[in-house]
C-alpha cells in the first residue's frame, strides 16, 4: 500500500491521472481524500471518469507533505533500515537474505564449504546461515520449525533437513543443488502450492504423506474457518494440478472442509 502511494503521488508532480487507470487503494486513501477537500488536487470530469492534477497554486504545500511523508523518497529499499528510512515502516522492505537452518548426519556443501552437519545436530541441534549455496543428495523442506526440529523420527535421515526462515520461493530454490526433494508440510494449500514450486525446480520431488494419513486426518483435521488469513484460499497452480497426491489432499480440503497439521504426525511417537 504504502509502494502505492508513493507511486502515485511522485506521479502526480508532473502528470495528470487518469481514474481509469489509478488503483481504488489510492483514490480511496485518507491523503488523497484529504488533497481532494483542501484543493490541493483538483478533480474535473473526463468521459465517464475523472481527471485528477495538483493544483498549482498549491504545490508547495503538496511538497512539504511529500517531503514529509516521503523524507527519502529516492533511495532504494533493500532490507528494512532502508525500508524505514523511505517508508517508516520496516515490513515494506523485501528481504534479500535467505536465511535457513539444516540438520541431519551428512557432510553438505554450504556456501562452498564443506559443513559437517551431523556435528552440529549432535551439539546445538541444527546449523544456521545465511545461504548462498547448498549441495546434497537428498533434502527435506519441513515447513514448521517445531516439525523440523523432531522429523528424523517420521521421514528416513538419508534426508538432510531444512527449514527455511519464511516461505519457500524462487530466490531460496535457485541456491540449492539436490538430486531429490521430498516436502514435508500441513496438509493445506499453502503445504501444497510449495510443493508445486519445488517440482517446478526439482523434477524428482516428492510430497510427503504418512501411510496412516487417513486414520490421522479422521482423527485430527482441524476446521477450515472463514476468518482464516492464509493457508486455505488454493492458487492456480493448485488447482490447475493433475497431480495424484495434489487432487488427493484437495478432495479433502474441498470436500470435507478441514485440513491435517503436521504436528499430528508427531502423536504417540
Amino acid at each position: 500500500m504504502t509502494e502505492t502511494l508513493l507511486k502515485y503521488f511522485q506521479l502526480l508532480k508532473t502528470e495528470k491521472l487518469q481514474s481509469k487507470s489509478v488503483p481504488k487503494t489510492f483514490l480511496e486513501c485518507n491523503d488523497f481524500q484529504n488533497m481532494l477537500d483542501s484543493g490541493i488536487v483538483l478533480k474535473s470530469s473526463v468521459g465517464r471518469g475523472y481527471i485528477y492534477e495538483l493544483n498549482q497554486e498549491k504545490r508547495q504545500v503538496f511538497e512539504n507533505w511529500f517531503a514529509k511523508k516521503f523524507p527519502n523518497a529516492e533511495i532504494e529499499v533493500t532490507d528494512r533500515a532502508s525500508s524505514i528510512a523511505k517508508f517508516k515502516n520496516s515490513k515494506k522492505s523485501k528481504e534479500k537474505s535467505v536465511i535457513v537452518f539444516l540438520k541431519g548426519n551428512k557432510q553438505v556443501k554450504i556456501n562452498n564449504e564443506t559443513v559437517d552437519l551431523q556435528e552440529y545436530t549432535q551439539k546445538f541441534g541444527f546449523f544456521a546461515c545465511v545461504l548462498e549455496s547448498l549441495e546434497t543428495e537428498k533434502l527435506c523442506f519441513v515447513e514448521n520449525k517445531e516439525s523440523f526440529l523432531q522429523a528424523e523420527k517420521v521421514i528416513s535421515q538419508d534426508y538432510v533437513f531444512v527449514h527455511s526462515y519464511g516461505r519457500i520461493g524462487k530466490n531460496l530454490l535457485e541456491k540449492i543443488q539436490t538430486n531429490k526433494v521430498l516436502v514435508f508440510s500441513d496438509y493445506d494449500y499453502i503445504g501444497l502450492n510449495e510443493y508445486l514450486k519445488c517440482k517446478s525446480v526439482f523434477e524428482n520431488t516428492s510430497f510427503f504423506v504418512p501411510e496412516n494419513y487417513d486414520l490421522l486426518f479422521e482423527q485430527y483435521a482441524k476446521e477450515i474457518t472463514l476468518n482464516r488469513k492464509k493457508g486455505q484460499k488454493a492458487s492456480k497452480n493448485v488447482l490447475a494440478s493433475q497431480n495424484e497426491t495434489v487432487l488427493r489432499i484437495c478432495r479433502d480440503l474441498q470436500t470435507k472442509q478441514k485440513f491435517l497439521e503436521q504436528e499430528s504426525l508427531f502423536i504417540n511417537l
